[in-house]
């Protein structure tokens, strides 16, 4: 099962540092840049995932919108690329979904 973590900033005065506060988490909390505004990460379950749910709302900005989504492993691997191809990372993980990031 994979989660993504979808941000829109506003131009607000102080959410960019809200905002580099959340990015700064997710990366160290194991989540992929797979686009400017998208993170993504492995999870084992549903219920794994709504932990990370409960994490991200402690560092999400007052401003804004974060989205989350929940995909299965199958409903992931129907991601169509029209150009260019799997980042590395992506080809790994697409392999082996158990690998500990």
């Amino acid at each position: 099962m994979r989660l993504l973590v979808i941000l829109s900033p506003t131009d607000r005065w102080g959410t960019k540092t809200e905002y580099t506060r959340l990015r700064k988490f997710l990366h160290k909390d194991g989540y992929l840049r797979i686009a400017p505004e998208a993170y993504m990460r492995i999870v084992q379950n549903r219920k794994a995932s709504e932990k990370h749910y409960r994490r991200i709302e402690e560092y999400a900005p007052k401003t804004g919108t974060v989205r989350l989504l929940r995909l299965t492993e199958k409903q992931y691997n129907n991601i169509y690329l029209v150009t260019g191809e799997a980042d590395y990372q992506e080809k790994v993980v697409g392999i082996n979904s158990h690998i500990m990031l």
